[in-house]
């Protein structure tokens, strides 16, 4: 699969340059990266589509128990939608990420998402007992396999959490946040009595043995997946609970940043991380961090979490700052259309949205990625549609 996609990845660029043959969606989602492709690029992240608006049979205990499910449910929905890119093809929320295996608890109920109930990591005495897996197991494999399959026929970016993201589902997003702020309240004070009284508030030695723990798993994590067949070009470890409004950019820099590196290093830098901002000023003026730069350059071009109107969408003058920043850099804005706004919108107002962000890109002649990361319970397909016909009509450069 590695030489197929390295293959891709050449003939994308020969037919991109030489104007020759139709685009697959992956070539046209390469050409964005380098240049101009014929037409805007579409994604669509598989997961997060409510498997019943495809076919009622499809549920979510159903795709808990059956590699075959998430598989059939995963190209049903790639013949049924014809995106650039579809991705993430199982429906197994959190439980995929190996955290399972590792005890944590989840609710698995037919009609919602599984989702954690209960945390392993109570105490000290819980995270010196914890060891990273020593195989793939449970759901973990389930997902390896899945995916492992799916990447036969397809690319499929592999994306797996970092240690702050494997810290939250360990330890829980209740407690590790506040496991945090004991811990930088203590080693930041140079009071004696401040920090005694720390002590007695909580233990500030837990955060960054736990961050100590979850930087081995995700270590681990990759080396299972990478020694198990999955192919890791492109390969991303994501921390995305570790911005803001959860940590400030610069919390994140000086105490979560270190164990993310100290991952990537043990990884040889085969694998790259992922850091979002919420704003294109930020996101400018972190272009020169001498680490963060690096990976904003490559996956920072996105309103993911910029700030939104009460309907969902991603306020205007934002899209113009970064399609400027695109054009500058040589690199493709991508433009997530949030469930919410998909699911509430006419489809008048639905096609404004698409038709308004592709007119900006082919006018500045900058490379688009729509992307819908979430069809939401309630939608009407035919709004999914209506996206798809809309980046034909209006997004051709």
């Amino acid at each position: 699969m590695a030489q197929n996609m390295l293959v891709s990845v050449a003939k994308a660029l020969v037919k991109g340059k030489l104007h020759v043959g139709k685009l697959s969606g992956f070539e046209r989602f390469i050409l964005s990266q380098f240049g101009l492709p014929d037409r805007v690029t579409t994604m669509l992240a598989a997961t997060n589509f409510e498997p019943y608006l495809i076919d009622p049979k499809f549920n979510y205990k159903l795709l808990a128990e059956s590699t075959h499910a998430n598989i059939e449910l995963f190209n049903r929905i790639k013949e049924r939608f014809p995106f650039d890119l579809v991705m993430v093809p199982y429906w197994l929320g959190l439980m995929w990420m190996g955290v399972a295996e590792l005890g944590v608890k989840f609710k698995i109920d037919e009609g919602r998402v599984s989702y954690a109930v209960d945390y392993p990591l109570k105490g000290m005495g819980d995270v010196r007992a914890m060891a990273p897996l020593t195989e793939l197991s449970g759901y973990f494999k389930m997902a390896m396999d899945i995916h492992r399959e799916v990447q036969r026929d397809q690319v499929l970016t592999f994306v797996c959490d970092g240690p702050w993201d494997l810290a939250m589902l360990l330890r829980g997003d209740q407690n590790l946040p506040k496991d945090f702020r004991i811990y930088k309240d203590y080693v930041e004070t140079t009071d004696p009595a401040r920090k005694e009284r720390i002590r007695k508030y909580g233990d500030p030695d837990l955060w960054p043995a736990i961050m100590d723990l979850t930087t081995r798993i995700a270590i681990q994590n990759f080396t299972l997946v990478r020694e198990y067949g999955i192919n890791m070009m492109g390969a991303t470890m994501v921390d995305q609970f570790a911005t803001e409004p959860v940590l400030g950019i610069d919390d994140f820099t000086k105490y979560v940043l270190p164990y993310i590196q100290r991952a990537l290093d043990a990884l040889g830098g085969k694998v790259g991380m992922t850091y979002v901002v919420t704003s294109p000023q930020k996101f400018e003026k972190l272009l020169s961090h001498p680490t963060l730069g690096k990976t904003l350059a490559l996956f920072g071009y996105t309103n993911y979490i910029f700030p939104t109107t009460p309907e969902g969408l991603t306020l205007p003058e934002y899209d113009e700052r970064m399609m400027e920043l695109a054009a500058r850099n040589k690199k493709a804005y991508m433009y997530l259309i949030h469930g919410k706004f998909i699911r509430d919108a006419t489809e008048r107002e639905l096609e404004d949205a698409v038709t308004r962000i592709c007119q900006m890109a082919t006018g500045k002649r900058v490379g688009l990625t729509i992307n819908v990361p979430t069809v939401a319970p309630g939608t009407d397909l035919k709004k999914i549609d209506l996206i798809l016909s809309s980046v034909e009509k209006y997004g051709r450069y």
